[in-house]
């Protein structure tokens, strides 16, 4: 057996010496460089240490802070609720009293550099004698939650917002889940359905209302769910006999939907529509009637004379089309045996259908051909904004009125001049189609007016 020289004793006492100092080292190196804040405090609770972290989120060195203790005035600590905070309750007052630890105690203390209320979270753990069990000290982990807090804060707060108004809105708004359960439904959702949160919250919307299974609504909240955007539709509801317009679109947490009834509006709208419709066709008769037939007032492309033809003969501008116009409806008519006088009338009435077009649409297209019976007719088609409905019998049978400042005798030459005149207008266009036979028809009234 070898026995340990002194000279290797010491050997060995030195590497224990210079591994302790080097572990001292890394733990300094870490309480200096750490994120979190540390306090030591003594079994008084003064503090007697604080590293470089809690120096900055307690705005003060360890130098002013030493010699102080938790319940110090000038800390002015305050809980969540902004009430001052009990002295035996701060958390390293109740880990020196009860040698326990105090965990995630949130405290805000006055910071003196920013002039403002810092938010700290608080882990208190006391350092007990290891003969008795007494704290004999008590060491602090802060962390500065103060950002956090407030966009917490700034969060709840726009959700109230959000709420407020989805609360205060005309519309139906829910919420559905990527399972489409109800997360969310608002007041007037409640009255649009007649069901409370309570029935709708967590369940899905197909469970609730199974036969809108297979409907327009499946279908469009599906399509929005799957991210092909925004969908805005309108549908009627049997279940409820209401038309709704829907408005829906995808979220990270599933769907939104807004919802309105809008029956009454539909209403209205198909009422509106059916007046609109039986004055056109009581304006249709009377015009008619007044004219001896000849004018025939059409409500789409179906009352036309047949379908309308490729309308590329000629090119109306303000400054050219409607001289060749004339010159081929001229030439057609000659062509039927037209009378010198039915030519003249054919003409004119080209003439005031192609200026027409040209003063309130900016121009259009014209083309001339022949049917049956030797008829010539002709074709002159805009894009301009038509005669709105009240117009209508002053345009057609006033002489002088226009709606362009023009000279006006136009649609009433056209009745003059020709058999027929076929009128359809809108506020995307206006077709006009005359046609001219060789033999003089009846005049517009016994009194020609």
């Amino acid at each position: 057996m070898t026995v340990p020289s002194s000279e290797d004793e010491e050997d060995g006492l030195d590497a224990a010496k210079r591994a302790l100092a080097e572990s001292e080292r890394r733990y300094q190196t870490l309480f200096e460089t750490m994120a979190q804040g540390v306090v030591y405090q003594d079994k008084n609770g003064r503090i007697i240490s604080a590293n470089p972290a809690a120096e900055r989120m307690l705005g003060m060195t360890l130098e002013v802070m030493q010699g102080r203790t938790a319940t110090d005035p000038r800390w002015r600590a305050v809980r969540e609720d902004g009430s001052p905070f009990p002295d035996d309750e701060r958390p390293s007052v109740r880990a020196l009293r009860t040698g326990k630890p105090a965990l995630g105690v949130i405290t805000g203390f006055y910071h003196p550099e920013l002039n403002e209320t810092r938010w700290l979270r608080n882990d208190s753990t006391p350092e007990l004698d290891p003969v008795d069990g007494s704290p004999v000290r008590v060491y602090s982990i802060l962390e500065d939650i103060t950002d956090r807090l407030k966009a917490e804060k700034a969060a709840a707060e726009a959700s109230r917002t959000v709420v407020t108004i989805l609360e205060n809105v005309t519309d139906a708004f829910f919420a559905l889940d990527k399972e489409f359960r109800y997360t969310y439904v608002n007041r007037r959702g409640e009255e649009i359905t007649h069901k409370t949160r309570e029935e709708l919250l967590g369940r899905r919307v197909w469970d609730v209302y199974p036969d809108l299974i297979g409907s327009v609504f499946y279908h469009q909240y599906y399509r929005a769910m799957a991210g092909d955007g925004p969908v805005t539709f309108e549908e009627f509801y049997a279940g409820s006999q209401t038309w709704y317009r829907a408005h829906a679109y995808a979220t990270p947490d599933g769907l939104a939907v807004y919802l309105r009834n809008i029956t009454a509006e539909r209403r209205a709208a198909e009422e509106r529509a059916a007046t609109e419709q039986r004055q056109r066709e009581f304006m249709r008769d009377v015009l008619a009637s007044v004219t001896n037939g000849k004018l025939h007032l059409c409500f789409s492309d179906a009352d036309l004379p047949g379908p309308c033809p490729d309308c590329t003969g000629v090119t109306l501008t303000p400054t050219e089309g409607l001289r060749a116009l004339r010159l081929t409806a001229d030439e057609a008519a000659g062509a039927q045996g037209f009378s010198d006088d039915r030519r003249h009338d054919l003409v004119t009435a080209v003439s005031e259908a192609g200026m027409n077009a040209i003063v309130h649409a900016g121009g259009g297209v014209a083309c001339v051909r022949t049917l049956p019976d030797h008829i010539v007719q002709v074709w002159i088609v805009d894009e301009g904004a038509g005669i709105s409905v009240e117009n209508l019998p002053r345009a057609t049978l006033e002489k002088g009125y226009t709606t362009a400042g023009t000279l006006g005798h136009g649609m009433k030459m056209m009745l003059r001049s020709t058999d027929r005149v076929y009128l359809l207008t809108s506020p995307t266009g206006t077709t006009v189609v005359l046609e001219q036979g060789p033999n003089s028809q009846s005049p517009l009234l016994q009194n020609e007016w």
